[in-house]
């Protein structure tokens, strides 16, 4: 592990991570046009909890209305946008997240292909192309109810099969069922806290190897961080705009780049 690969494995999982283009998708474009091997399990490991961090920071103020809910007593059933209620649907969002992702997780390690991951890219498209429309009309836009939270949950585990990017898929389908632009972007890095950490966890399964040198974990760590932290600021922004869909001419040359490298074999 070279300081400049250190760097650059960082920089990738930061930015994919969070931006709607598809963090395992890159890494295989990464791996099979640059040469780049996969990162060893540790380092691995310590990138994830790299954006995990930054998801934590950046949601800063709605993870301690949450924890400060806990100790407040409601009259009735009222509960605020962000409190209580948001621990149930981060259940509901994570378990169909986590029976996807343990399940197909073998499969998606040692069956995937390029004109599978291309298909799954043009998929991607349609979702960002559609996000700007709204299928439903919300009297509280900030209000997200069980099933919808299910049905995010379940968009968040396909999206463990590269070229389906988690924050794409999940933002996207947020908005065309009527929730409002920042509760969508937010709700979505907010379910992603349990998925980054079980990601992390299901990999431990292969055995934790020797981690690199000082040097390039923590500059690796350093660049996920804040390559991370500004994704995350840049997608909201997107998001809050309009602009979500902007990605979409990007992904479909990717979706292209992989059909070409599938023909060439």
């Amino acid at each position: 592990m070279t300081v400049f690969k250190a760097i650059l494995l960082g920089i990738l999982q930061g930015a994919t991570e969070f931006l709607p283009v598809s963090s395992s998708g890159h890494l295989l474009l990464a791996q099979k046009l640059l040469g780049i091997t996969e990162p060893e399990l540790a380092f691995d490991i310590l990138l994830h909890l790299s954006t995990l961090l930054a998801v934590l920071l950046f949601l800063r103020r709605e993870i301690s209305a949450i924890l400060g809910s806990l100790f407040r007593r409601y009259p009735g059933l009222r509960m605020d946008a962000w409190g209580r209620r948001d621990l149930l649907l981060l259940i509901v969002s994570s378990v169909p997240t986590a029976i996807i992702g343990y399940s197909f997780h073998d499969a998606v390690e040692t069956g995937v292909t390029f004109w599978g991951v291309g298909i799954r890219y043009l998929i991607l498209t349609v979702f960002l192309l559609v996000s700007n429309l709204r299928f439903r009309h919300k009297v509280d836009p900030d209000r997200i109810d069980l099933w919808e939270a299910l049905a995010i949950g379940i968009m968040q585990g396909a999206a463990v099969f590269p070229g389906l990017s988690r924050s794409g898929s999940t933002i996207s389908l947020a908005l065309v069922l009527g929730i409002g632009a920042s509760r969508s972007a937010k709700y979505s890095f907010f379910i992603s806290l349990p998925a980054i950490l079980g990601a992390a966890l299901l990999h431990l399964h292969r055995g934790v190897s020797v981690l690199p040198p000082v040097l390039p974990c923590v500059l690796g760590f350093l660049f996920a961080f804040v390559v991370g932290y500004i994704a995350l600021l840049f997608v909201e922004r997107l998001v809050l705009r309009g602009r979500f869909l902007r990605f979409a001419p990007y992904t479909f040359l990717l979706a292209l780049l992989c059909f070409v490298l599938y023909a060439k074999g």
